[in-house]
Parts: structure tokens; C-alpha cells; sequence
């Protein structure tokens, strides 16, 4: 499991201080350094120092060194949210629990999440609907077995239910079944006694999200 870095939290100069010089990171050229009183206080997202307008000789008290620093953690927030989306799409409850591990405070959870929603990227029916398609075409997964996956990704049971009606109807299902049925025979071929092979043909399909009747239902219908 990848660890996830929490996000580093400055500690704030309790009287404030006179900002005496802004630098550029070296390392980041899109962050800022701010020195209060002649002593690094903390980095800035060159967009806040902008927009902030903040200067030399500019006096900041304690409560606006922490809104500034509140508003950088919210930018680096949403830069890691917005790169954690880039890899795949990402369900609500995803992301929330993201955010949970950088650590970040509930207003700026909220707000990242309330962005992010703005910009039309957490879309959990949108995020259901590809994901059956997915399972359904790479994998071959059964609707139990997809639906415990979206419930476990943080997707509603009812968008699930949609989700598996629009996009896995009852014909495909039966004939998907059908197709792992043939594939689970395959996989145990060499089991000699029948018994035993068809308990695990059937193990097998339950595994993969099928109904065990259905299962029992197709199996004797192929032998009739």
C-alpha cells in the first residue's frame, strides 16, 4: 500500500511579524518563501502572494499569517486531488478519505471537495456507470460482485442499482454467465470426479459475482 504524505503544516509566528523579504523557491519556482522579521515563516503559492498583494514592510498579525497558510494548504489540497483524479476517476468518498490522509482541516476538506465539484470531477453515477462497463468488458465480473466493489469504492447502493441496469442488462448477463461457465469448465477439466468439478465451477463463478442459482439453472440447462 502506497504511503500518503500528509501535508506539512508551518507553525505560525504567534505575534505575526513585518514581512522582510519574499523569495522565490528554488525548487518550485510556482511557490514563494515569506520572511517575517528577517526569519523564514512559510512558503506561499505564488498565486496567493499575487493576489494578496504582499510586499515588503507589509505587517501581518497571527490570524492573517494562518488564513494565508489556510489558503496555501488549500491549494496544495487541491493540486493532489486534482493529480489523484488525473490517474483514473476517482468516487466522493475517495477522495474525501484523500483528504483525510494529508491531514487537512474539514473547512479545507469541504472546500477542495466543493472546487472539485465546481469543476464537474467527482461524479459517483458517472464514475458507476464506466465502472461496470469496465468490469464488464475487461473482467467479466458478475452484478454482485460489481455492485460490492462500487458499494466498497464509496458508491451508493441505489446509484450501483442504476449503474448495473443501464449498463449490464439481464441479456447481457445470462450471456455472460454462460461465457465464464465455459471458462471455469476449461479452468478445472482435469478434476476427475464430477462432483468435485462442478462444486468448484460453481465456487468459481460465485467468486466472480454470479448468483449461485443462476449458476445451478444455466449449468443443468447445458446438460439437457
Amino acid at each position: 500500500m502506497i504511503r500518503i504524505k500528509p501535508i506539512e503544516l508551518p507553525t505560525i509566528p504567534p505575534n505575526g511579524g513585518t514581512i522582510t523579504s519574499i523569495a522565490f523557491q528554488k525548487q518550485d519556482p510556482s511557490r514563494c518563501s515569506v520572511f517575517l522579521n528577517e526569519t523564514y515563516a512559510f512558503g506561499l503559492h505564488i498565486d496567493i502572494v499575487m493576489r494578496e498583494d504582499l510586499k515588503k514592510d507589509m505587517n501581518l498579525s497571527q490570524d492573517a499569517c494562518q488564513k494565508l497558510v489556510d489558503e496555501d494548504v488549500y491549494f496544495k489540497a487541491l493540486k493532489r486531488c486534482l493529480d489523484y483524479i488525473q490517474y483514473r476517476p476517482r468516487t466522493r468518498k475517495e477522495i474525501q478519505t484523500r483528504l483525510t490522509k494529508l491531514a487537512v482541516s474539514e473547512s479545507i476538506s469541504e472546500k477542495t471537495v466543493g472546487k472539485l465539484d465546481e469543476m464537474r470531477l467527482i461524479d459517483d453515477s458517472e464514475f458507476a456507470r464506466m465502472f461496470v462497463e469496465s468490469r464488464v468488458r475487461s473482467k467479466g465480473f458478475g452484478a454482485i460482485r460489481i455492485k460490492q466493489e462500487l458499494i466498497h469504492k464509496g458508491v451508493p447502493a441505489e446509484l450501483a442499482d442504476i449503474a448495473l441496469k443501464a449498463s449490464y442488462p439481464e441479456g447481457e448477463r445470462e450471456s455472460q454467465l454462460e461465457q465464464q461457465i465455459a471458462m471455469a469448465e476449461r479452468k478445472y477439466r482435469k478434476e476427475a470426479d464430477l462432483r468435485s468439478r462442478e462444486h468448484k465451477v460453481i465456487q468459481f463463478l460465485i467468486r466472480r459475482g454470479f448468483e449461485a442459482g443462476a449458476i445451478r439453472d444455466a449449468i443443468r440447462a447445458k446438460t439437457t
